[in-house]
């Protein structure tokens, strides 16, 4: 009977374990885990409070907003990136890229305002990739147009070959191309620096008739090509932007993308990682480290605010003048007829014309043309901006007469009338320390009217508001 008992104990703590054994297959080893989590637990909390060095928390930097992005904030948002910060960029149009922007218009490349880009410009080699811009040159030289005759010429320094036709060309005398060739060998052999201290308030007019040039080169190179690039026909601009200007004509080449001058904002974009970017988004003030958009948001900045736009209507408290603009009309044209011009730049040289200069783009640049497409692409630069809409029938009129092109040939593509080309300032600066850049706490500026109107000094002066920004 004992045994009996003995047995059935044993069989029915079989079946109990047998049971829970099922329901519990890994029991042994759920203790086993939960032993070795427990003694891992209290190794990590023991190591990390006695033995391991204390490490801070990551601190986060602080947000720094730039307001608009052009040429002056894409470098700046570069640079501050590359200081480990992630900006705030904000955009009033719809688009990134300023002044730089080019538009396709019946398969044609149109850039708003005839604009070249200069190779020797150096923040332009720092920032950019010439090669990859894929670079189309113009012919150093140019064609002028007067009302009598029209005659072409081309730098002889650069082109030896041209040396006699040079010497024989009527756009100025012997003595004036002696002078200008002598300008033009010193000023390469002169720093950048020192093209500017002594002739920031001198006025480039009085600067040629300083130098002994005639009347006779003045109005036939001189007015036309350099009125074309500073955007007034007076020569009123300071001496010290024509010696900057002309030291880099005769070092580099003036130079078109392939793509248009808009692919140069667009590069500048692809070096952004960690900047956002907010198009469409005008700022109506800035108020101590707050901005307050157009539709009434605020957003706090409280690691510092670039204003890389003329900051007089978003910044009340900004003394001083407000920036003064130059503006000019640029017409395009495509003609059914072939027009060879070497590259060259046409300057016109005739007061009773409306035109100051004009080029075929194609010639230089075959991708702002239709592909596979005959004819030229012609953009025109007028003296003066003129919203008039009877200009356009004018201007065609004063094209056909000195390019020599049949009356049926030409079609109007597009006209822009870009009132803020260039900042019209007096004096010019070269570079400057970039604390000169602040204006309030925090508060930093940039853009080409920081310094001259070129885009070498809207590039140097984003580099020089971010470098502050940094400094505070």
């Amino acid at each position: 009977m004992a045994n009996f008992f003995a047995v059935k104990r044993f069989d029915s703590q079989r079946k109990s374990e047998s049971l829970l054994s099922k329901q519990m297959p890994d029991m042994p080893k759920r203790k086993k885990e939960f032993g070795w989590r427990v003694g891992t637990f209290i190794t990590f909390v023991f190591t990390a409070l006695f033995l391991s060095p204390l490490t801070p928390l990551p601190v986060s930097t602080p947000n720094i907003t730039i307001i608009g992005a052009g040429a002056a904030g894409l470098v700046a948002a570069i640079e501050l990136e590359k200081a480990g910060f992630s900006p705030l960029l904000l955009e009033a149009t719809d688009r990134v890229g300023g002044r730089l922007k080019t538009d396709k218009v019946d398969g044609f490349i149109l850039d708003r305002g005839f604009q070249v880009l200069l190779t020797e410009y150096p923040e332009v080699n720092h920032y950019l990739d010439l090669e990859a811009l894929d670079l189309k040159t113009f012919r150093p030289g140019g064609h002028v147009h007067t009302r009598q005759m029209h005659f072409r010429f081309a730098d002889p320094l650069r082109e030896p070959a041209q040396l006699i036709r040079s010497a024989l060309s009527p756009v100025g005398t012997l003595s004036d191309k002696i002078k200008l060739a002598r300008l033009g060998l010193k000023l390469r052999r002169t720093p950048i620096e020192d093209c500017f201290p002594g002739y920031a308030e001198v006025r480039t007019i009085d600067y040629l008739w300083s130098l002994g040039f005639s009347e006779q080169i003045v109005e036939r190179f001189f007015r036309p090509f350099f009125g074309g690039i500073f955007l007034e026909q007076d020569l009123h601009t300071p001496a010290a932007m024509f010696r900057f200007i002309f030291k880099m004509f005769g070092a580099g080449s003036a130079a078109l993308p392939a793509d248009g001058i808009e692919a140069i904002p667009k590069q500048l974009v692809g070096q952004l990682k960690t900047t956002e970017i907010r198009c469409d988004t005008p700022v109506q003030e800035v108020s101590g480290t707050t901005i307050t958009l157009k539709d009434g948001t605020q957003l706090e900045s409280p690691g510092g605010i670039i204003i890389a736009c003329p900051p007089e209507q978003i910044l009340p408290q900004l003394a001083g003048p407000s920036t003064q603009w130059k503006g000019t009309t640029n017409l395009y044209f495509y003609s059914n007829r072939r027009l060879k011009e070497n590259r060259l730049i046409n300057l016109v040289s005739d007061p009773t014309s409306l035109i100051n200069t004009f080029c075929v783009l194609d010639e230089v640049s075959p991708s702002y043309k239709v592909n596979h497409q005959g004819g030229s692409l012609i953009s025109v630069t007028l003296r003066d901006m003129m919203p008039r809409e009877s200009i356009i029938g004018q201007a065609e009129q004063d094209l056909l007469r000195h390019s020599r092109l049949p009356n049926d040939s030409l079609r109007f593509l597009a006209r822009y009338d870009v009132e803020q080309s260039l900042p019209r300032l007096s004096p010019v600066a070269y570079q400057y320390t970039p604390t000169q850049c602040r204006v309030a706490d925090r508060i930093f500026l940039a853009g080409d009217h920081q310094l001259n109107g070129s885009l070498d000094a809207a590039f140097r002066s984003g580099r020089l508001a971010a470098k502050a920004v940094l400094s505070v």
